[in-house]
């Protein structure tokens, strides 16, 4: 049975996500150029879905080991790359979009709603999973069941995919495209002159990798293997958490609005500081009610970091650059701290044998965390079309 985590290859998405950061810039060329960038990146948006689809049914479809031999894993890792190339920089273009949207005074409000989508899919998997170990053994899970999820993920991709191609384009973008075309910045610029907010923000980005998965993906093993729960038990508990953190989220909107980004960066840092470590003891218990109590905790940082994110990727970067500058800042903050999260948490427990070992780590980019976002200037009040000095 495959195992199954966001964003497999890390690597892989942050050069899907500059490349298309690269495109979306782009349109602001000049007029013509704008327009074979329209069409290029309806194509793209095209061959992305079918992407994301594509080696899910791929997965769910794979010849075993005994039947092929060695090209049964390289398929799936072929698969799982191209899975994560479809990804790059959706998230940080999702963000912009949705802010692109929003009241001045309320884009947390409605940025929020990205990481509601991420955490609702994470439960619906969760509770795909804890329905099937219901229905079939453990015997039909390994042999066939682990298939299903993939199976069924397929026709909601392309269901995902319709609704994406029939998005009109945001009013900034619209206001923009009407107006006399800037200069085009490539990346290599965009560091130049934007280098120091793309450090702070990818610092305090580090913990919003990290606490998110510790708690969406390494925390269910975490209660299985430290804690000793049954299957059946972690994915409850997760499922419970991860329903209470999609319904934080808009609350956490409403706050970070209300007090700013930069009070709502350093609630995120303390709420993981303080939380982190009774979430990683109670997750260790192997109980239902403390496992989930646990999760919820350790939750409740990891939606503040998530939510101010979404909002601080547009916020802080000019419109010229929006897309590349916060592509590259949020997957390489991924690449580094996100996806070897569950191997370096492993690795740290192996070599220290505390079974604490994690919490200490994320306690140490929490602290990081808060290093790069407290340098970075308060932008809750400010437009999206501004223009630096």
């Amino acid at each position: 049975m495959p195992p199954v985590h966001r964003n497999p290859v890390p690597v892989e998405q942050t050069a899907g996500g500059e490349q298309k950061a690269g495109i979306v810039d782009r349109h602001q060329l000049d007029p013509g150029a704008r327009g074979a960038a329209q069409q290029r990146l309806v194509g793209r948006r095209q061959r992305r879905g079918g992407l994301r689809v594509a080696p899910t049914e791929l997965i769910g479809l794979l010849p075993t080991y005994a039947s092929i031999g060695l090209l049964a894993p390289l398929l799936l890792a072929l698969a799982r790359c191209l899975q994560g190339f479809s990804a790059g920089g959706e998230y940080a273009g999702a963000c912009a979009f949705v802010m692109e949207h929003a009241p001045t005074e309320q884009k947390a409000r409605y940025g929020s709603f990205v990481p509601v989508s991420t955490f609702l899919a994470f439960a619906s998997a969760a509770g795909l999973v804890f329905g099937l170990d219901q229905i079939i053994s453990s015997e039909q899970m390994q042999a066939w069941g682990w298939r299903l999820p993939f199976l069924i993920a397929a026709p909601l991709g392309l269901v995902g995919l319709y609704m994406r191609l029939r998005l009109d384009e945001s009013p900034a973008f619209k206001a923009m495209a009407a107006e006399p075309a800037p200069e085009h910045s490539p990346l290599m610029e965009t560091l130049r002159l934007h280098g120091a907010t793309i450090a702070c923000l990818g610092a305090f980005i580090s913990a919003t990798a990290l606490s998110f998965y510790m708690f969406t993906t390494y925390l269910t093993t975490y209660m299985q293997v430290v804690g000793g729960a049954a299957r059946p038990t972690a994915l409850l508990a997760s499922l419970v958490a991860l329903t209470f953190a999609a319904l934080l989220c808009p609350f956490i909107g409403r706050y970070s609005d209300r007090v700013g980004r930069r009070r709502t960066i350093l609630t995120a840092g303390v709420a993981l500081i303080v939380a982190v470590y009774p979430a990683f003891t109670l997750a260790t218990s192997g109980a239902l009610l403390p496992s989930a109590l646990g999760a919820m905790l350790l939750a409740v940082g990891a939606v503040i970091c998530g939510v101010v994110t979404a909002v601080l990727l547009s916020e802080q970067f000019p419109t010229r650059v929006r897309y590349t500058a916060s592509a590259f800042t949020y997957n390489l903050a991924y690449t580094i701290f996100g996806g070897t999260a569950p191997l370096v948490a492993t690795w740290l427990i192996e070599q220290t044998g505390d079974r604490m070992a994690p919490a200490y780590y994320l306690i140490g980019i929490a602290l990081l965390a808060l290093a790069g976002g407290l340098a970075l200037p308060e932008s809750s009040k400010r437009p999206l079309n501004y223009q630096p000095a």
